[in-house]
């Protein structure tokens, strides 16, 4: 798992997930010069159409820690076909601004539906030789929507040669009152540093490659920060994990008892059928619905399905809309490239759960509820 491999909540309508490849990036040493790619999956999660008049993409240009490239000539922009339909989009580099890349619609009339995605990558990046974290800005403009929108993301570049990943817990579910085993594989080098971010204080795990957590007795996410100082330049490179924890502890600011209750929650796996790709249920509770989907095998056809794990929340006559899709199998050596999706379901809330019926994959769920209840098959209309 990765930093920043997932859509980052942020000041634009559309969620963009931003995934460097390789993670993190490598500077350039000698006289062959490093080469990386950029991949930004532009994803529709608003429930509505929305009308992109203009994404711009920004790499900083030049030689120092903070720049990207001094080579911009060498990004070479390409739009994956998708739901998003590339055909309908045109992508280009801004010939008054160097580093910028334009995304446009061919017609003013073309909109991002609800649930589509499009993919802009930008490959054979020459990398530069400085060590330090460079940032890739993202500005949307909508048509009739205010502003241009502008945000942030980091993008690490380590020494050649250097390499850290895989890190993830050794169950993602744990009893409460028990701690997470948590490891990851990095290069123990000068100038590199390991820092175990949580809810408690930081912890340096600079001289290890594996950790285990103080007792959880909430839903706790873990980031592993990875600094790696050279010259003049630091680069800073984050990976993050989530670990669920059956039946927690009670957080409440204020609760006000009038007269017995009883609260028993337990986490509920399951799934949906062979033959059932839609179950519509009503929950008895408030509670967490987590669903991962893992394709069989990797799909790089740009073009093919992907599984698609997919659930709506109907409360008080508002959707809310959670969708995952899987592209990467897990290898052999047991790394978990499941992707997952949480939704949060309030107490009578509607909720349709929607797998794909095209590829092969498998898919799990889990209902952690709050209270006492389950989510029980059937609308309750």
């Amino acid at each position: 798992m990765t930093g920043r491999d997932k859509d980052e909540d942020g000041p634009q309508i559309v969620s963009y997930g931003v995934r460097p490849e390789p993670a993190p990036i490598q500077v350039s040493q000698g006289s062959t010069p490093a080469r990386a790619a950029v991949r930004t999956v532009l994803t529709n999660h608003t429930g509505q159409d929305v009308a992109l008049a203009e994404v711009a993409f920004a790499f900083p240009v030049g030689e120092g820690p903070g720049d990207l490239t001094a080579n911009p000539r060498s990004v070479e922009p390409y739009l994956e076909e998708g739901e998003g339909g590339a055909s309908r989009w045109i992508l280009e580099a801004d010939p008054d601004r160097s580093g910028v890349f334009l995304l446009t619609p061919r017609r003013s009339a073309y909109k991002l539906r609800p649930g589509d995605e499009l993919t802009v990558s930008f490959a054979q990046i020459q990398v530069n030789s400085a060590v330090g974290t460079s940032r890739l800005t993202i500005t949307e403009t909508v048509t009739e929507g205010g502003p241009p929108r502008p945000a942030e993301w980091p993008l690490a570049k380590v020494p050649a040669g250097f390499t850290a990943g895989d890190f993830r817990p050794q169950y993602i579910l744990v009893k409460s009152g028990t701690g997470a085993v948590l490891t990851w594989r990095g290069e123990n080098r000068p100038g590199a540093v390991y820092t175990m971010l949580h809810a408690g204080e930081p912890v340096d795990v600079t001289q290890v490659k594996r950790w285990e957590s103080p007792p959880l007795h909430q839903d706790t996410a873990f980031t592993l920060l990875v600094e790696v100082t050279e010259g003049d330049g630091t680069a800073e490179y984050a990976m993050s994990t989530l670990v669920t924890v059956a039946r927690p502890d009670l957080m409440l600011r204020h609760l006000t008892v009038g007269g017995r209750v009883t609260l028993t929650p337990v986490a509920v796996e399951f799934a949906l059928d062979e033959e059932v790709f839609v179950r519509e249920c009503t929950a008895e509770t408030d509670g967490l619905l987590i669903g991962h989907v893992l394709a069989d095998e990797d799909i790089t056809d740009p073009a093919a399905p992907a599984p698609t794990l997919a659930v709506t929340v109907t409360a008080q006559g508002v959707e809310h809309h959670s969708s995952v899709q899987s592209r990467a199998a897990s290898p052999l050596t047991g790394e978990d490239r499941s992707r997952r999706l949480t939704a949060v379901v309030p107490r009578g809330a509607a909720v349709r759960i929607t797998r794909d019926d095209r590829t092969a994959y498998t898919h799990r769920l889990t209902w952690i509820p709050f209270g006492t209840g389950e989510l029980r098959a059937g609308t309750g209309a």
